[in-house]
């Protein structure tokens, strides 16, 4: 499991001490949350596309960050496309209409420039 803390500026030679604690509902496990997000790729991106190991976020929202990759059966893995956040309370899927259109975007080019 990973905590990512985003916008943390730590000066050079500085010791950091982290301790964490939060108190929130975790109803989704990362392997809802990965499935919920392949169901969603596979429906409404391209069936190329697949959801890898989510991590852990720590932020306004507890969420599981799946990264979106794409593969071919001959191939295997090309690339990463982009992430899908799911809340790890209410199992929302944390995307929009404008982050899809990128991550569509994104897997045609690197398809395109993998081709054979």
């Amino acid at each position: 499991m990973t905590a990512k803390f985003q916008g943390v500026q730590v000066p050079a030679g500085a010791t950091v001490d982290i301790h964490i604690h939060v108190t929130a509902p975790v109803n989704i496990t990362p392997f809802v949350a990965r499935q919920k997000v392949n169901a969603f790729v596979k429906m409404e991106m391209s069936t190329q596309l697949r959801g890898e190991q989510p991590d852990l976020i720590v932020g306004e929202r507890l969420c599981w960050s799946v990264p979106i990759v794409l593969g071919f059966p001959d191939r295997g893995i090309v690339g990463k496309v982009g992430e899908i956040q799911v809340d790890a309370t209410t199992g929302e899927l944390l995307i929009d209409e404008q982050s899809i259109r990128r991550m569509t975007e994104d897997a045609r080019r690197l398809a395109d420039s993998t081709s054979v």
